[in-house]
């Protein structure tokens, strides 16, 4: 196996102001800054988001506070509904084919849906009520985390679509019952390089259309660039980092980069990352034909619930024996 070259290229950063409060001719600018970046790295960091400090530093508290919990207190939120990406993840279980588990465990919330809900009913992947621990106030901080976040990717998906020559809510107006889930990951101190023993993430690519990410202070992430190098993308306390998923990929047929990203985390400390992945309504059809096109599709349609479900089950233990619903 070659060793790891690492790459002296640093991920763009972009201001997000000029797209949200500018006029056309600015957030026509600014939309073709996210393509850009989009196209040639897949990953970017974006300042001026609108997600407010405060909100941001109450979602990363409680976090904290959850994984300090007693182990059964953690397990008491796993989702009772099968194939979903609600409640907690235990460590090591998830496991790329032909990759040592990640070295890392979570906490999931989605779009909240009442419990009668006619998808929750009929058992459709990702659809479930969200899992809350038995934490004072851990809800009531969460929540408002994750609708900012929301937000902040629908204005960025506003913007991907006006630079496609597409109809500014493209995207949005396919994700009004969306299966977006906020994941809190906590990645405990990675050990020694050993067999059967994983990274914190081992190298994937996102299912979704596209994730913003809010990183604590402990870097750790690494985005593969198009020659194969690793760069690093250390965290910015100012900024989200976007990055584009396999569906959006395929929407745009090919021309936003899904890139390959790991974390690796050898501080020796306890690191935190908060992660919204944004996905369309289950049953949207994913067709590149839906967008401008400048050359002949090469990617066929796919019903996005179907396809991110697919993935879950292949990378996920405890999703490998329950069979997706159709």
């Amino acid at each position: 196996m070659q060793p790891d070259t690492y790459s002296a290229q640093r991920l763009p950063v972009i201001d997000f102001a000029g797209y949200r409060f500018g006029d056309a001719a600015l957030r026509a600018r600014v939309a073709q800054e996210i393509a850009q970046a989009s196209q040639t790295y897949g990953f970017y960091y974006l300042t001026n988001h609108g997600v407010p400090d405060e909100t941001v530093k109450a979602g990363f508290a409680a976090a904290q506070a959850f994984f300090a919990l007693p182990l059964e207190e953690r397990i008491a939120c796993v989702s009772r509904a099968r194939n979903q990406n609600r409640g907690y993840q235990p460590l090591l279980d998830t496991q790329h084919p032909g990759t040592d588990p990640d070295v890392k465990e979570s906490f999931d919330m989605g779009f909240p849906l009442p419990p009668d809900d006619a998808d929750i009913l009929a058992g459709l992947p990702f659809h479930a009520p969200n899992a809350w621990p038995a934490l004072p106030a851990f809800r009531a901080v969460t929540e408002p985390l994750y609708f900012a976040m929301l937000e902040a990717g629908r204005n960025v998906l506003r913007a991907m679509a006006e630079a496609l020559g597409a109809d500014r809510n493209f995207f949005v107006a396919h994700c009004t019952r969306p299966s977006t889930n906020m994941r809190m990951v906590h990645y405990p101190p990675q050990p020694p390089a050993a067999p059967g023993v994983g990274i914190g993430s081992t190298a994937h690519t996102d299912k979704g259309i596209i994730t913003l990410l809010l990183n604590d202070a402990n870097g750790g992430l690494q985005v593969q660039a198009a020659d194969g190098s690793w760069i690093d993308a250390p965290p910015r306390e100012d900024a989200l980092i976007v990055n584009v998923g396999q569906l959006m990929t395929r929407w745009t047929n090919g021309r936003f980069r899904s890139a390959v990203h790991r974390v690796i985390n050898d501080t020796g400390l306890e690191r935190y990352s908060i992660p919204q992945f944004h996905h369309p309504d289950y049953r949207t059809v994913v067709d590149p034909r839906d967008l401008p096109l400048q050359e002949e599709a090469q990617f066929e349609p796919v019903v996005a619930g179907e396809f991110v479900a697919a993935g879950f089950k292949r990378d996920r233990k405890s999703w490998a024996n329950a069979a997706v619903a159709a």
